[in-house]
């Protein structure tokens, strides 16, 4: 392709165009591949499952429709990856073409994250850059001014005393668009805690214990089915230091102690809860992000490694306490690092740089079974229901969409069809879960079902005893699960990307088949809720097809 393909398409004209007549002009071109160079934006036609998955690595999928792929280049797409400049260059031109313009902003971006650095000197950090301008400029910036204490050069400002004052210079300049190095020191775990692991990693999973351990500080952004948790477990073992692991709910810290009780050889005396009546800090400690937002105790221990599992979960509150952590080694897990509300740069700031994130490296090699994912569109119950959705507004349209009673014969049609096989069923509303519960002889487990009663329903449908269970959004995130092989969506919340990969993560492990299904009302704002839901699961090469019943 050559400059000549987007010749008459301005910025102006560009934003005429809707989404069909973009698709339109790559069919008169007969060109898969169209790139608006202005708005860094391309249009991709059909690709193979390789070709999505180049797309994937090096931007952001805004949007898709049929086989056809809106994608835009983004600065944290150039700073999380992997390749050098080089690299990006020929990947770039490979893909969408050779275009000038776009290859000077690609340099000048790949170039920013070389800007500014924090070092370790003595008994201080200083910021310093390589660029005496760029310095002066990030002085006047009066958040970074007001965490420096000392200039040393023109190049270099020794930094105001504390961890907060690092991650503040941090996430400032990142937000401004320059990335920083952080070259402090870290502090070494000041004892051993004798937590060897007692399996063999696999080995794409020792090289991520490799890499996050150089790293110090990173994101790991594998697949559900992956085994981010062994992998972040088999860092613990090497650093074999104190370790907090913070979990987003409770359930999550039984199903952490099983796993490190099982692969390590620590004992049960050596691991410590810290959430509700349970406040015991020991070798290694599990605590709650609510536990850890509100305790400040448990930020004052000597950790060797933190372990934020599902980091996108991080409450604000919580993001600024983990800015006193900047000494600590720490690793955030993550199938879907990204957030509705677009916090990614306060993650890559304060948690670390992602590594990973290449799904099609595990669904090729065979480590996680590709689900397929079909979004099954049902007309309305009744004109009745079809007119309340009509007269209603804002969240009350959502959820008469979400709880249409014609979804119910889908549901049940597919747990015939699914009758021996492993299914979760995945439902929002109580009220509605509660319905199908009693018509369906389905346990429906929610924020409401007590802990203890929680815990029972899920190792009866690990231990095969049941086949099918119900879960709220409590089901969303985390379970070991891992002989699912159906996942039925009969609702959600909006239009969360991360939702629907969390939700099919549930279903992906490194054997079988996996299948999940997504009911929506066609017609409604539900069935626009589950096309954007989805969005993340096609970048990523998994295959998504709609019917309708």
């Amino acid at each position: 392709m050559t400059d000549e393909n987007n010749a008459g398409l301005n910025r102006d004209e560009l934003k005429e165009l809707s989404k069909d007549e973009l698709i339109d002009i790559i069919k008169e071109r007969d060109n898969s591949t169209v790139f608006f160079e202005p708005q860094r934006e391309i249009i991709v036609s059909d690709p193979k499952d390789e070709v999505l998955n180049e797309f994937s690595n090096i931007a952001h999928m805004e949007t898709s429709s049929g086989d056809h792929y809106k994608f835009k280049v983004q600065e944290m797409d150039i700073w999380n990856s992997d390749h050098s400049l080089e690299e990006l260059k020929e990947k770039y031109t490979r893909l969408v073409g050779r275009y000038p313009n776009f290859l000077e902003w690609l340099e000048r971006t790949y170039e920013k994250q070389e800007i500014f650095s924090i070092e370790h000197e003595g008994r201080y950090h200083a910021l310093v850059s390589t660029d005496a301008e760029r310095m002066e400029w990030a002085r006047g910036i009066d958040d970074v001014r007001e965490n420096l204490s000392v200039d040393l050069s023109d190049t270099k400002s020794r930094i105001a005393m504390g961890a907060k004052s690092r991650a503040e210079i941090k996430k400032v300049l990142l937000k401004k668009g320059y990335p920083v190095e952080d070259n402090s020191k870290f502090r070494e775990a000041d004892k051993n805690i004798g937590a060897d692991l007692t399996i063999d990693l696999r080995e794409y999973q020792q090289e991520y214990v490799e890499r996050a351990y150089d790293e110090r500080a990173a994101v790991l952004a594998n697949p559900a089915g992956s085994g981010k948790t062994v992998t972040s477990i088999g860092l613990m073992a090497k650093i074999d230091g104190p370790t907090l692991v913070l979990v987003p709910q409770r359930s999550l810290v039984n199903q952490w102690k099983r796993e490190l009780l099982d692969k390590t050889t620590l004992t049960e005396d050596q691991i410590g809860e810290y959430h509700g009546d349970k406040k015991k800090m020991k070798d290694v400690t599990i605590a709650t992000y609510h536990m850890a937002a509100n305790k400040t105790k448990l930020f004052r221990n000597e950790w060797g490694l933190i372990i934020f599992d599902e980091v996108h979960h991080i409450p604000s509150k919580l993001f600024r306490k983990t800015a006193s952590l900047q000494s600590t080694r720490r690793i955030g897990l993550s199938a879907s690092p990204v957030r509705e509300d677009s916090k990614e740069k306060d993650i890559f700031a304060l948690i670390g740089q992602e590594i990973g994130g290449d799904w099609a490296r595990f669904f090729k090699e065979g480590h996680v079974v590709k689900p397929d994912v079909e979004i099954q569109l049902v007309e309305w119950a009744s004109d009745y229901h079809r007119h309340e959705y009509e007269q209603a507004s804002g969240i009350k349209k959502a959820i008469i969409a979400s709880k249409n009673p014609a979804k119910k014969e889908n549901l049940e049609e597919l747990l015939d069809h699914h009758d021996e096989e492993k299914t979760i069923i995945f439902c929002d509303w109580i009220d509605q879960g509660e319905e199908i519960e009693k018509e369906y002889n389905v346990p429906f487990i929610s924020g409401e079902t007590d802990f203890e009663e929680r815990e029972e329903y899920f190792e009866d449908f690990r231990n095969d005893e049941m086949n099918t269970i119900m879960v709220s959004r409590i089901g969303d995130e985390g379970l070991d699960l891992p002989d699912t092989e159906v996942g039925i969506i009969m609702s959600g919340q909006g239009g969360s990307r991360r939702q629907a990969t969390q939700r099919a993560g549930r279903v992906m492990r490194p054997f079988g088949d996996a299948q999940v299904y997504m009911i929506a009302t066609k017609g409604s704002n539900e069935e626009d809720f589950v096309k954007r839901q989805v969005e993340l699961l096609k970048e990523k090469g998994v295959p998504v097809s709609v019917t309708e019943t």
